[in-house]
């Protein structure tokens, strides 16, 4: 039961954030606190009702690329752990018993668990791959809490810090700021390339 009243809980928590998405963008520039910042960089991480790539670059076209990086970097780790945390000690066993069930899925969860941070990290440097779903993924297989917490903060940072200074360059120049993004997942889909060349040579 108590499992069930922590998935209504989240699923009311994305009804609200969604409804006042906007709301609480605009809120942040009238209340430019750190904390404040911190805790809607969280949330729009948590409940995933803007992608969350949009979030960064409004926030560093608000306050600049430094503030912008860490604030995102602070919220939306913050909110990787209450994930992990709630798949790993809530969903867990269900979640794992269903895994176990789709054949495809047996080779990544192992060589995962054999290589955790490598695992973690690889997957926050993807930006095809759902964030939230290495939270979950995370979770849900054998993934120590200090692997996934260092693997996450330094995997989400480039990202971060990409968006928030094309976000910031978009005052003066919106084609600079848009160069850079197609720039910097060009570059990212060159690495998922060599990745999934790799991985198919291995096997």
């Amino acid at each position: 039961m108590r499992k069930w009243l922590w998935l209504l809980l989240y699923v009311l928590l994305a009804g609200v954030t969604f409804i006042y998405r906007y709301e609480l963008l605009a809120w942040t520039d009238l209340n430019p606190s750190i904390p404040l910042l911190i805790g809607i960089a969280a949330l729009f991480a948590l409940v995933p009702v803007i992608p969350y790539k949009f979030v960064i670059a409004a926030f560093g076209y608000s306050y600049g690329t430094t503030t912008a990086a860490w604030v995102c970097w602070v919220g939306t780790t913050l909110a990787a752990l209450l994930v992990y945390a709630g798949a790993r000690y809530v969903f867990r066993n269900q979640a794992r018993a269903y895994l176990d069930r789709i054949r495809g899925l047996n080779r990544f969860t192992n060589w995962m668990e054999a290589h955790p941070f490598m695992g973690v990290m690889s997957l926050r440097l993807l930006p095809v791959v759902p964030q939230t779903a290495v939270n979950i993924y995370a979770g849900i297989t054998f993934t120590p809490f200090w692997v996934f917490m260092v693997a996450t903060a330094i995997g989400k940072m480039p990202a971060i810090f990409v968006f928030a200074y094309a976000g910031a360059q978009a005052e003066t120049s919106i084609w600079l700021s848009l160069l850079i993004l197609v720039g910097y997942l060009g570059f990212m889909g060159i690495v998922l390339l060599l990745f999934r060349f790799r991985s198919r040579k291995k096997g």
